[in-house]
């Protein structure tokens, strides 16, 4: 009889420690999403999910990943999969039968859908996609990477910063220079070409240095706040100048009336820069210090539209490794222009056929560039442009 009674009780016991597990297994399971460097996503991890998730005694359970790393961002390819998703938000929660994006949401609604979700007993709803359920991490950033409207805004962005005033002035001046020097048509060439390749090899460094830094700077809210801001108001007035330019020149036909374009004492420093090192026997080493030193300078007014939309492309972590692909992009079709010219001059083109051909498309230049900073400018205020 005893015995009965001993077994009875270790049934009991059984059957109340293995109600108690069950009672333990939390009946909903979120997948939160962030950066380890965004500030945004440390907020809503310390003070909303991990305070949820003590508050609800066992009952919910919280999967932090970091898009950071490889296995982070393969994961949340996954649930973007499943869910038919593609968002470039910072911040991404998921829920078993949905999903909330960007930092405002979260904290708005997060602790009711969770608090709904808990009083309706979901039992144990898992949020994680099936196993099976592979992807092709490579082939997904390629495809995210070059999506078609930010392919377009660089190769419009890019484009127009290789013909912006700025640079024609310059080009204008190397050929007029080559030509009072009567410089073969192989030098002419060779010139040309070491002079653009320097063009853009200083152009992308300058372009990778900010990069990084912006992206140093992406985990402090305010200081990304007002970088971004800060950007924004540059590119409403480039546009807004832009189109004045348009305008007056439109008028007056005349380039002194254009705003955005180099100071004189710019211009007449650049002047020297040519003359003094293209005057020599080393075309070479003198094309690859002109063009070193006249991209710097350069950069006073050709990074108008070049800071803007370095900014932009750091405000989604999707481009941080595609961006420099961006980069490489963007410089090859700033020098374009520069390549082309040369080219140009290699078969007899002279410096005022140049200049007239950039006085009679001034206009059109203009507004296109106006546009271009105006959608720029947008896109920075509202977060989504020309990223897909």
């Amino acid at each position: 009889m005893l015995k009965i009674v001993r077994i009875l009780i270790l049934l009991t016991a059984f059957n109340t420690f293995s109600q108690n597990s069950m009672e333990q297994k939390p009946v909903l399971e979120l997948a939160f999403f962030g950066s380890s460097t965004c500030e945004e996503c440390m907020r809503i991890k310390e003070e909303l999910l991990l305070p949820l998730q003590r508050q609800s005694g066992g009952k919910l359970q919280i999967l932090i990943k970091d898009v950071e790393t490889n296995s982070g961002l393969k994961e949340l390819l996954r649930y973007e999969k499943r869910f038919h998703l593609s968002s470039d938000a910072a911040q991404m929660l998921f829920f078993p039968d949905t999903f909330l994006t960007g930092f405002d949401d979260i904290l708005k609604y997060t602790r009711t859908m969770v608090d709904k979700r808990l009083v309706a007993g979901v039992k144990a709803a898992k949020t994680a996609p099936a196993d099976g359920d592979s992807i092709d991490l490579p082939s997904v950033l390629r495809d995210r990477a070059f999506s078609m409207k930010f392919f377009l805004g660089t190769l419009a962005i890019g484009l127009l910063d290789g013909v912006n005033p700025c640079a024609i002035a310059t080009m204008i001046f190397l050929i007029s220079f080559l030509a009072t020097r009567k410089r073969s048509r192989s030098e002419v060439l060779l010139i040309g070409l070491t002079y653009s390749a320097t063009v853009f090899l200083t152009y992308l460094a300058m372009g990778l240095g900010l990069k990084g830094v912006l992206e140093q700077f992406r985990g402090y809210h305010l200081i990304s706040t007002i970088i971004r801001w800060g950007a924004f108001s540059a590119a409403v007035v480039v546009a807004l100048l832009s189109f004045k330019d348009a305008i007056a020149f439109h008028r007056s036909k005349n380039t002194d009336q254009i705003t955005l374009q180099l100071p004189k004492a710019v211009k007449l420093r650049i002047h020297k820069i040519i003359s003094g090192n293209l005057s020599g026997r080393s075309l070479v080493i003198g094309s690859i210090i002109t063009g070193f030193l006249v991209t710097l300078l350069e950069a006073i007014c050709t990074g108008q539209m070049y800071i803007p939309y370095i900014v932009a492309m750091t405000q989604h972590s999707s481009l941080r490794l595609a961006g420099y692909l961006y980069l490489v992009f963007y410089n090859f079709l700033f020098v374009l222009p520069l390549l082309i010219v040369m080219v140009l001059a290699y078969y007899g083109m002279k410096w005022n056929d140049l200049a007239k051909q950039t006085q009679k498309r001034m206009v059109l230049i203009k507004v296109l560039l106006g546009v271009v900073m105006a959608g720029l400018a947008v896109y920075l205020a509202v977060g989504s442009g020309f990223i897909g």
